[in-house]
């Protein structure tokens, strides 16, 4: 069964059967004020039409007032505007690889890469790492002389380890070195919880030949509908990769694009603010689902970052726990999903703690009954 299922599978089951979802992880909150404020007032009618394939300029230069406040200084060249995340891992893929190569995967994974991989026609070479344990990243540049291309999620999801800039400057030259492009998967990064990431300046030392680094603001600013992101890599792949990526998304939503560039170049202390009592609101339902499930039997494990879970339990199957939730009115996501062999137990299961604080109030109800 687990084979077939997948997390919006999950959502959709919990739409249907009026349960509690903590398997697709959607933030469920209100957007930014300035985000909704801006969108009601950018004119609709003039920028409703095709744009640059880079992205819309005001937006791209936005982007590099952004990261420049960050103590990252970064040209225009540099970045792009990409429909989401995915957009950007599938269309820096498509500049440097071909169908057929080989594609190095970290598991537990996320398992939206797994489906893109593979619905590319790429060759993947799973590197496995015990739920709990960083990798191994001296194992994973010396994997970089037998693959064609690496994706790194740093944070990663569904275990919250994360990739110091250290290490993240030593992959980026040794990709450059041994010729593998690397793919770097900054989904969460404004979800490290031991150390808010205010200051993106070390990336200045990274390499950015062979490196791609791809962030979206459907996290941050909780709007994954909006498919707006950006991609930061060298000029030259910049060019190639917004062929890719017009080809595929014809530039992404303009819409969503010009609202950004308003609201970063004029708003940004609200947003910044926001992120903080959204990081804020994440750790209080964290605290609450921490105490519910382990009051129920569970062992949370430790999160360094992203707002999910992971939860070591006793029963047979994975999937077993996730029915015997289900019947409770709670939706989970079993752990042999985020590995290549769905047939083999993993003994977790994952929740996020992105849902509405009374969402969660409500499950540790349930649970602690």
């Amino acid at each position: 069964m687990t084979q077939q299922l997948g997390i919006r599978e999950l959502a959709e089951r919990a739409k249907k059967e009026g349960a509690i979802d903590l398997a697709q992880g959607v933030i469920d909150t209100d957007l930014p004020t300035p985000l909704v404020n801006a969108l009601h007032k950018v004119p609709i009618q003039k920028i409703s039409r095709y744009d640059n394939k880079r992205g819309v300029p005001a937006y791209r230069e936005a982007l590099v007032n952004y990261l420049g406040s960050r103590g990252w200084n970064i040209e225009v060249d540099n970045v792009m505007s990409v429909a989401g995340a995915m957009a950007g891992i599938t269309s820096s893929l498509l500049t440097d690889l071909k169908p057929g190569t080989k594609v190095l995967l970290p598991e537990p994974f996320y398992i939206v890469h797994e489906i893109l991989l593979n619905a590319l026609g790429f060759e993947i070479v799973f590197l496995p790492a015990k739920i709990g344990e960083q990798l191994d990243w001296d194992d994973v540049i010396d994997k970089m002389d037998d693959v064609d291309g690496v994706i790194i999620t740093s944070p990663a999801n569904p275990t919250g380890q994360t990739a110091s800039l250290e290490t993240l400057k030593k992959l980026s030259e040794a990709a450059r070195d041994k010729n593998c492009l690397l793919v770097l998967d900054e989904m969460y990064r404004e979800f490290i919880w031991d150390n808010p990431p205010k200051d993106d300046a070390d990336y200045q030392k990274m390499d950015w030949s062979k490196t791609v680094l791809v962030r979206s603001w459907s996290k941050a600013f909780a709007i994954p509908g909006w498919r707006v992101g950006f991609s930061v890599t060298s000029p030259e792949r910049i060019e190639e990769m917004a062929v890719r990526h017009d080809a595929l998304y014809i530039g992404g939503s303009t819409v969503s694009q010009h609202v950004l560039a308003e609201v970063l170049q004029n708003n940004l202390p609200e947003l910044n603010q926001y992120v903080v009592e959204l990081r804020e609101m994440l750790l209080r339902n964290k605290a609450v689902l921490e105490e519910a499930f382990t009051k129920y039997g569970f062992i949370p494990q430790p999160v360094p970052a992203t707002y999910y879970m992971l939860m070591k339990h006793d029963r047979p199957t994975d999937m077993a726990v996730v029915e015997e939730l289900i019947a409770k009115k709670i939706v989970t996501t079993p752990a042999t999903i985020f590995f290549h062999d769905r047939s083999k137990e993993t003994g977790f299961l994952r929740i996020h703690f992105a849902a509405k604080e009374e969402a969660a109030r409500k499950v540790a109800e349930i649970l602690m009954k």
